[in-house]
């Protein structure tokens, strides 16, 4: 997350917008049919495989960064991946669909039980959200990593940034594919709190 930010500040010398970048790398990747479309937050950005769209957010969408390629390649790496048949990758959509079901249902069963007078009984209830969603980051995460590789092939292969930019953007690519797993730290830290 530091190397994410970190090359936020650092401008891109193609003077190349994410949105623009990650087209490159699907035409490059020999990938059709894919859109490359803004919405969502910050870090938030993803390979909606129903949509057959990449969704990025507008700091990424327009951002000129270092950063803010790399986050629109790992994007595009999914893509790369869900081109190339990548088995893991189709397993993780059906975790992604029961991970928003358990998502969009438990929390406010935890807010209920949080404020119910016996509240030291949600505890149990308040490990196992954050164990269920900190074990599907986990368990995602070499995909992520795969994700990253495949992306960085295309880049290196057809020489898509300047060798001096190279060293750095590697660099921001895996603090942008390190940042999967910072969520379940946070959701840990939320819930030590709140015990």
């Amino acid at each position: 997350m530091r190397r994410a930010w970190q090359y936020w500040r650092i401008k891109s010398r193609t003077g190349t917008c994410g949105a623009v970048f990650a087209v490159r790398i699907l035409r490059h990747g020999n990938v059709l049919g894919r859109g490359v479309v803004e919405g969502g937050r910050l870090f938030h950005e993803k390979y909606d495989c129903a949509a057959r769209d990449v969704i990025l957010s507008r700091e990424v969408h327009d951002g000129r960064s270092l950063s803010a390629l790399a986050h629109a390649a790992l994007c595009a790496g999914g893509v790369l991946q869900d081109n190339a048949g990548f088995m893991p990758r189709r397993r993780l959509i059906w975790w992604g669909r029961i991970m928003r079901f358990i998502v969009n249902v438990l929390p406010p069963v935890v807010v209920f039980l949080l404020f119910h007078p016996a509240s030291w009984r949600s505890a149990p209830f308040l490990v196992l959200f954050c164990f269920l969603i900190s074990a599907v980051q986990v368990l995602t995460f070499p995909a992520v990593r795969d994700a990253a590789a495949r992306a960085r092939q295309v880049i290196l292969e057809n020489q898509l940034l300047p060798p001096s930019e190279m060293d750095a953007f590697q660099k921001a690519l895996h603090g942008a594919s390190l940042r999967h797993l910072a969520a379940p730290l946070l959701d840990c830290f939320w819930v030590g709190w709140l015990l």
